[in-house]
């Protein structure tokens, strides 16, 4: 009897795990290997690139991708409650070059934004439709460019 009651619980913990997987708030990075890094949104991730890195930091620790093995990174557990109408999942994928990025499942009339480092404003984009929306800074000079979505901000570069 004892090892049922601990097989029917260990299956009750495996279920309410998997629930809250489903529901948590969480950065996901998605490499070309097949494997996912999930990173609970509760520790307030900031993502920047760095030399060819993708760069995690959050209050316990800090996390790096080479951006040639990054497909993607996205934001799951996102509902809609009728009153914010977020998308279940957001996704940027950065070029490998790291000079662009293509922002899908915003929310429609997003403002996107590209600025300088010195934060002029060099672009402005409105979202339409749920289409995504490809930026690049590949024929700007050479430099360090802002894009702003919404509450997302992401750095590229241009060598």
């Amino acid at each position: 009897m004892k090892g049922k009651k601990t097989f029917i619980i260990s299956l009750l913990l495996m279920l309410a795990t998997a629930t809250w997987a489903q529901t948590a708030k969480q950065l996901v990075v998605w490499q070309k290997s097949g494997e996912k890094t999930y990173i609970d949104m509760s520790e307030m991730p900031e993502t920047t690139f760095e030399d060819g890195l993708l760069v995690i930091s959050t209050s316990k620790s800090t996390v790096q991708f080479q951006l040639d093995n990054v497909l993607r990174y996205t934001y799951t557990g996102y509902v809609a409650t009728g009153i914010d109408l977020l998308p279940t999942e957001r996704m940027i994928n950065i070029a490998k070059e790291g000079d662009s990025v293509t922002l899908s499942n915003l929310r429609e009339g997003t403002t996107v934004c590209i600025y300088s480092a010195n934060g002029t404003l060099l672009e402005q984009h409105t979202t339409k439709g749920g289409q995504p929306l490809y930026l690049s800074v590949s024929q700007r000079p050479a430099g360090v460019y802002i894009v702003k979505a919404g509450k997302e901000t992401i750095k590229l570069m241009r060598p």
